[in-house]
């Protein structure tokens, strides 16, 4: 079961490795060079995020207990805002149409302002995740996304659809986020101790969800590899 909860860390490398070779080869993709960047990002913040797991259940580094490292709800809750971020500006500069960049560039201010607030007024910050920055980051990115799918079915690309590094990018994006959110909704739900089942279940969906994600990137990333240079 450890080895099962963990295993999304070996995914999401897997995923950047395969971004890094796509980049390699398609320099000229300056676009998907800087999610490839987000995705070894993001492993690095997910492998820190595993220290409270060392200190707790394998007794590693005992002298952090008592510390702010105990707990890595602070740093989730800052990747968070970044996170939803980055996904709606990777969707944002493949948009052609201009109305799209700047609604979705008032939407993402907004966010962000609001999840700021959000994380001064309130105690959550060190006590779990915010709800409020998870559920409308993903309103905001699902927003983003389908209106890359939409200029999409517009144009040609729809032609060649799965040769494009963003259809993999906005599909994978969308559906992990729409499985995961209700998951954050009740996670004041999710105590070891009087929900243990529950603690279970929802972590079987979000290291599966997890999986999902990373993987439909690598296959994306895969398939973009034998491509003909048309870059996106």
């Amino acid at each position: 079961m450890i080895i099962f909860e963990y295993s999304y860390l070996l995914f999401e490398l897997i995923s950047a490795i395969a971004g890094y070779l796509y980049i390699i080869k398609y320099r000229e993709d300056k676009k998907s060079r800087y999610f490839v960047w987000f995705l070894w990002v993001t492993f690095f913040v997910e492998l820190f995020g595993t220290l409270p797991s060392l200190i707790y259940y394998f007794n590693l580094f005992p002298s952090l207990k008592g510390t702010f490292l105990e707990n890595n709800d602070w740093l989730f809750n800052v990747f968070f805002i970044f996170n939803f971020c980055f996904y709606v500006y990777y969707f944002w500069i493949h948009y052609k149409t201009k109305w799209f960049k700047t609604f979705m560039k008032t939407l993402t201010v907004v966010y962000v302002l609001g999840a700021i607030i959000n994380l001064i007024l309130t105690d959550i910050y060190f006590k779990g995740i915010s709800s409020f920055t998870y559920v409308i980051g993903t309103i905001l990115l699902f927003v983003g996304g389908i209106l890359y799918l939409y200029e999409m079915l517009q144009s040609d690309k729809i032609l060649a659809f799965y040769k494009t590094v963003p259809f993999y990018i906005a599909i994978g994006s969308i559906i992990f986020h729409l499985v995961v959110t209700p998951l954050f909704i009740y996670d004041k739900y999710y105590d070891l101790e009087k929900n243990p089942e529950l603690v279970g279940v929802s972590r079987i969906i979000f290291n599966s969800a997890i999986i999902f994600l990373y993987t439909c990137y690598t296959i994306g990333f895969l398939v973009c590899l034998k491509r003909n240079k048309s870059y996106s």
